[in-house]
């Protein structure tokens, strides 16, 4: 056809001037590249100046021993409510240590019950009941997974310390380490680590980090390590033999961290347990959907971001733990936010008995009490000796308006009353029908003798279920009690409203001192 150029071999009938043109079109076209023979690569072009050749990645280190395993401090977990209970007998000492999330939680319910579990069965095999005790560990309650352990301890001995492994985003494991003693007898030691991930929503144990058949390929990598370190010789294989149940058991400590897992295990002919750490790469075809998704928060090594709840809203369990209330009355004033700042700060709950001329004045701070999970009660209007009130409804009336005032402004009903002075008498009581709450320490704090004093009278004087009386009107109160707080917990005991120490319901009526005992 006129006109169009085509790129082939020459027709037999063309003249050789017509051949010679043909060649020359050939030239000017674009070449075609031969397909490779099959079974054979492609040619590929040399990158350019622009391109970066592709580099793979390099292989993970083996499995190696370290010197232990993590255990991170405060400043790593922050937001953490401690937890400390202790019971003592003749021959016997228990005090268990864990620390729980803020508020209740899944992870903080399981320690809860894991730890009180151990306890009082502990306890109830050597025919005591649990009664809770202070002064029993040195330095008591100091942080969360801080303190004194039960060191020289005569007699059984149980005690449970806490260590925190993992605290990265919203991944939280915990460690807890248990130790067993008969009297004469050498000290036996477990350990098992859990775990909270926000990610999953879940919580579980170390061994819940692997899939179920495949702790023989993770105690291999164990064992690698062992053998490169001169902790096992090679081809001895320090776990043969073990069944599915106690190879797992074997990997409850488990501690993810960024770089993997550091697996701590007792090995045959070692003085000491052994830390291992396990790069993720080389674990990943063992992991559990678990297992990958706390390893890959880990990795992330983001900062640890407990969940925000109320002060009030940590459990306390005061039949277990050693329970003291701090009390405040006749606000809330100009002081009483300063007050709640440092109860936030310190995650402690206390109670607070207003008056209702200062609930009136002062509502937002009313709400500011209710909404940072502190019991509210009742202290009157204007503060009166109710026994010398002759008129039976001018008592009414005092408590009603209170009531009616702090019901207003927080939506919340007072469970019980404070009389001013703690003066009732069974006419008095008889015509309100709430619990008259006062105290078995007073700290005279009105008197402003000093924070010392203030400190010392608090701490020193408190028993379980001890009552403290103190006041937020009074500057020197404020400055005093953060040493109450520290005193009372180095003593070993625990913080809670009034109506925790019952449980959370309080007598239905009567005058109460102080909590259980």
């Amino acid at each position: 056809m006129r006109g169009t150029r085509k790129c082939g071999p020459a027709r037999a009938t063309v003249s050789s001037a017509l051949a010679v043109l043909v060649v020359a079109a050939l030239a000017s076209c674009t070449a075609l590249v031969p397909a490779a023979p099959q079974g054979t690569a492609s040619p590929v072009p040399p990158p350019t100046a622009t391109e970066a050749p592709v580099e793979s990645a390099p292989p993970p280190p083996p499995p190696r021993v370290v010197p232990g395993p993590p255990r991170l401090t405060a400043a790593d977990a922050p937001g953490l409510s401690s937890r400390l209970a202790t019971t003592s007998a003749d021959e016997l000492t228990i005090a268990v240590r864990w620390a729980t999330p803020p508020g209740r939680t899944a992870l903080g319910d399981l320690l809860d019950d894991r730890v009180e579990q151990i306890a009082r069965e502990f306890a109830s095999a050597h025919g005591a009941a649990w009664v809770p005790s202070a002064d029993v560990v040195p330095g008591g309650n100091a942080g969360p997974c801080r303190g004194a352990t039960m060191g020289g301890a005569g007699g059984a001995v149980l005690s449970i310390d806490c260590g925190i492994v993992t605290a990265s985003g919203g991944l939280l494991g915990e460690r807890l380490t248990i130790l067993r003693r008969e009297a004469g007898a050498a000290a036996s030691v477990t350990r098992e680590v859990w775990y909270s991930d926000a990610a999953t929503g879940g919580v579980h144990d170390g061994t819940a980090l692997y899939e179920p058949g495949r702790e023989p390929r993770v105690l291999a990598l164990v064992t690698e390590a062992l053998r490169a370190a001169g902790r096992a010789s090679t081809g001895d294989d320090p776990f043969v033999g073990l069944d599915s149940a106690s190879a797992r058991a074997l990997l409850a400590d488990s501690a993810v961290t960024p770089a993997g897992i550091v697996v701590t295990l007792t090995v045959a002919g070692a003085v000491a347990p052994v830390s291992v750490l396990v790069p993720t790469r080389l674990l990943q075809p063992f992991l559990s959907d678990a297992g990958r998704a706390a390893t890959a928060t880990a990795a992330a090594d983001e900062p640890y971001a407990a969940a925000a709840a109320p002060v009030g809203d940590d459990p306390v369990d005061c039949a277990f733990l050693t329970c003291v209330s701090i009390t405040f009355d006749d606000g809330p004033t100009g002081l009483t936010p300063g007050l709640l700042d440092l109860l936030d700060r310190e995650r402690a709950p206390a109670t607070f008995y207003v008056q209702g001329s200062s609930v009136q004045r002062n509502p937002d701070t009313a709400v500011r009490i209710v909404a940072s999970g502190h019991e509210i009660a009742n202290h009157t209007w204007a503060h009166p000796n109710l026994t010398k009130l002759e008129d039976d409804e001018e008592v009414r009336r005092e408590v009603d308006r209170t009531q009616a005032a702090i019901r207003a402004a927080t939506g919340v009903t007072a469970r019980s009353i404070r009389p001013p002075y703690g003066a009732s008498d069974e006419r008095v009581r008889g015509l309100v029908a709430l619990p008259f709450i006062v105290w078995d320490i007073d700290t005279n704090d009105w008197r402003d003798p000093g924070p010392d004093v203030v400190v010392e009278r608090a701490v020193g004087g408190s028993r379980r279920g001890s009552i403290v009386l103190m006041h937020d009107t009074h500057e020197q109160t404020i400055e005093a009690v953060p040493g109450v707080i520290a005193g009372l917990r180095a003593r070993g005991f625990t913080l809670a409203t009034v109506a925790d120490q019952f449980g959370g319901g309080l007598p239905a009526s009567g005058l109460v001192s102080h909590g259980p005992r």
